[in-house]
C-alpha cells in the first residue's frame, strides 16, 4: 500500500523521495510513493518529476481526507516555524490533524522525524514543539516509530545554511555562548537512509531511535571547521551571551533567511544535541565523519 510523505517538498522530504527512488522495495518493486505539499506549485513540480503529488493543508486540514486514501504508511516530517503565532499550539494543531484523517482513512504506522534535543524541559520553543508532536504521535492509535536527529548537514537545512552562509559572507564570525554547546551533525544522506530502512522495517514499530553523525563537537568547532574549507581566512570571534538578535539580523543580512524560523532554529543552539548510546539507529554501518557530511556539501 501507499507511503504518504508529509512535508515532501522539504529539504529532508525532497532527499527522502530520491532515497526511495534510487532504492526499490525489498521484493524489487517501485514504492507506491505519494508526496503531500502545501502549494500546488510544489505539487505540479513533483508531478514533472514523475511523483504522484496532492495538496493539502495539515493547520486547517484541507485536502487531509483525499490525501490519506489508500495509505499504509504516513511519514511525517512536517513543523510549523514559518507560520505566525505559538509554534507549539501551531505543531500540535497539525499533528492531530494528520493523525485524525490517517485514523479515519485507515493509514496503520507512522514514522516521525524530530529532534535529539526535544524534551518539555528545552529552552526553545521549536524543540518543545518537536517533543509536543512526538507524545502526539505516540499516543495517537496508530503503530509509530520516531527517529531523532541532531543538526542535519545538508543544503537547505536551515542552521546549517545560516552557519555556512555566514562564514561564507563574513571576514569576522561571531561565535556566541553557543560555540562550547555539544552536538553530533549527521549527514543529510545518512538521515534519509535511516528512514528508508525504518520504513522497509515493520520490527521497528514502538521505538524511538537517535540518528546521529560519528562525531561529537561543538557549534563553534563546527565553524570553524567549516570556514577552514574555504578560500579565504576568517576571525572568528568569540562573545559572551546568546546573541540571538544578533544572529538573527546576520541570518537577514547575509543568509537571506526567514527571521523567525532562524530565531526559532537559534534558540535551539542552547541545547546539547548528542544521541543517546543505547538507542542509536541501527545503520549497518558507521554514520560518516563531521570531515566527510562537510565535504559532501561543498
Amino acid at each position: 500500500m501507499t507511503i504518504l510523505i508529509a512535508g515532501a517538498s522539504g529539504f529532508v522530504g525532497s532527499a527522502f523521495l530520491d532515497e526511495l527512488r534510487a532504492h526499490p522495495s525489498p521484493d524489487g518493486k517501485p514504492r507506491p510513493v505519494r508526496a503531500l505539499v502545501r502549494r500546488e506549485f510544489d505539487a505540479v513540480r513533483l508531478r514533472d518529476q514523475g511523483v504522484a503529488a496532492v495538496t493539502g493543508d495539515l493547520a486547517t486540514g484541507r485536502g487531509l481526507e483525499a490525501a490519506m486514501r489508500g495509505v499504509r504508511t504516513l511519514v511525517y516530517l512536517v513543523h510549523t516555524l514559518d507560520a505566525p503565532g505559538d509554534v507549539v499550539a501551531n505543531d500540535l494543531e497539525a499533528v492531530q490533524n494528520a493523525l485524525l484523517a490517517a485514523r479515519a482513512a485507515g493509514v496503520k504506522r507512522i514514522l516521525f522525524l524530530g529532534n535529539v534535543g526535544a524534551s518539555p524541559e528545552a529552552q526553545g520553543q521549536h524543540l518543545v514543539a518537536r517533543w509536543a508532536t512526538e507524545l502526539a504521535i505516540r499516543q495517537g492509535g496508530l503503530a509509530w516509530l520516531v527517529l531523532r536527529a541532531p543538526l542535519i548537514v545538508g543544503r537547505g537545512s536551515t542552521l546549517f545554511e545560516m552557519m555556512r552562509r555566514t562564514v561564507d559572507r563574513s571576514p569576522v564570525v561571531p561565535l556566541f555562548r553557543w560555540r562550547r554547546t555539544e552536538v553530533e551533525p549527521v549527514a543529510l544522506g545518512d538521515v534519509v537512509e535511516a528512514l528508508r530502512i525504518a520504513i522497509d522495517d515493520p520490527e521497528m514499530a514502538g521505538r524511538t531511535y537517535d540518528v546521529a553523525g560519528a562525531t561529537r563537537t561543538t557549534y563553534g568547532e563546527l565553524a570553524r571547521m567549516w570556514g577552514r574549507g574555504g578560500r579565504r581566512p576568517r576571525v572568528f570571534l568569540p562573545l559572551p551571551g546568546w546573541g540571538e538578535g544578533v544572529e538573527e539580523q546576520l541570518a537577514w543580512s547575509l543568509a537571506r533567511l526567514p527571521r523567525r524560523e532562524t530565531r526559532l532554529w537559534l534558540e535551539a543552539l542552547r541545547e546539547r544535541q548528542v544521541a543517546d548510546p543505547s538507542r542509536r539507529f541501527p545503520l549497518g554501518r558507521r554514520p560518516l565523519t563531521l570531515e566527510a557530511a562537510l565535504e559532501a556539501v561543498r
